[in-house]
């Protein structure tokens, strides 16, 4: 399970990713412990039915954001490589293994952040509403046929399916 930087490989749902998951949480508690608040699984591993790129989302939920060299130079040594936050103000983003073969992303936020809620959200909303898995497994799959070799493209083309679900789930979930 891993995919190189820039290339979109959809597979089917596997079982295994919960297990993957649930390994990495452990390794992320026991490393993260003073700084950590909550952990989930998150993007299209975390939807039973959707397919997805084989790499991990993890939505790691810390203290305070100052804490991020810490918790860099933590996660070091586990082949864990902090990617800044790349245009989201309230996210790290760090990739775990070499360009040519990422296993987990983690998505470093404080509770309460739009991430937090948005990554929550969106999984839930499809998770109660499976049309909506149909529908982006759609989409997925024509947009990983079109833009098969340049990963950006395919992640900004998913953007306005993505802001609607959020949405969706902003309606049903705030109170």
């Amino acid at each position: 399970m891993a995919l190189a930087r820039g290339i979109v490989k959809l597979v089917p749902y596997d079982e295994g990713w919960c297990e993957e998951y649930t390994k990495e949480k452990e390794l992320l508690e026991d490393l993260l412990k003073d700084y950590l608040l909550e952990i989930h699984h998150v993007g299209s591993t975390s939807v039973k039915g959707l397919w997805a790129k084989p790499i991990i989302d993890i939505l790691v939920v810390i203290k305070d954001l100052k804490d991020i060299p810490k918790i860099e130079e933590i996660l070091k040594p586990y082949n864990y490589e902090n990617r800044g936050q790349r245009g989201i103000p309230d996210r790290f983003f760090f990739a775990k293994g070499p360009e040519e073969a990422r296993s987990h992303y983690l998505h470093v936020t404080l509770k309460g952040s739009d991430t937090y809620f948005d990554q929550l959200y969106f999984k839930r909303y499809l998770k109660e509403h499976p049309e909506y898995i149909t529908r982006y497994n759609n989409l997925k799959m024509k947009l990983a046929e079109k833009y098969a070799n340049e990963r950006p493209k395919y992640t900004a083309a998913k953007d306005e399916f993505i802001k609607e679900v959020i949405n969706l789930g902003k309606k049903e979930y705030q109170d």
